[in-house]
């Protein structure tokens, strides 16, 4: 005799699916760039499952956030003082400021 599966009452078993999800897994997966399609697709879920999880308060209007990535690599080559705020100048040139400390009397008066 063959044996066959036991029907689901309609019910579509998936595997991939977690028993449980919550709404800190989906804000997670919204800040690593992860959006609705994409969440339909990692938990094995239907488009109308989604656009109930995202009716609850918590998810309501949240989206995922643009992960931009840079198309080169961005070295930091300051790495031997990471607190230095002035770049060096090696050939600098000193200034001499003199402070006035009078006026001519001819050049303060004020013709009345």
């Amino acid at each position: 005799m063959i044996e066959g599966q036991e029907p689901t009452n309609g019910e579509v078993v998936k595997q991939e699916t977690p028993a449980k999800i919550t709404t800190s897994m989906i804000v997670e997966d919204l800040e690593n760039g992860i959006d609705r399609p994409g969440i339909q697709e990692k938990y094995g879920l239907e488009k109308w499952m989604v656009t109930l999880m995202f009716q609850d308060p918590r998810l309501k209007g949240k989206k995922a956030k643009k992960v931009r990535k840079l198309p080169f690599e961005f070295v930091d080559d300051m790495e031997e003082n990471p607190n230095q705020t002035e770049i060096p100048i090696e050939d600098a040139v000193e200034v001499e400021f003199t402070e006035v400390t009078s006026f001519d009397d001819e050049e303060n008066e004020i013709n009345n």
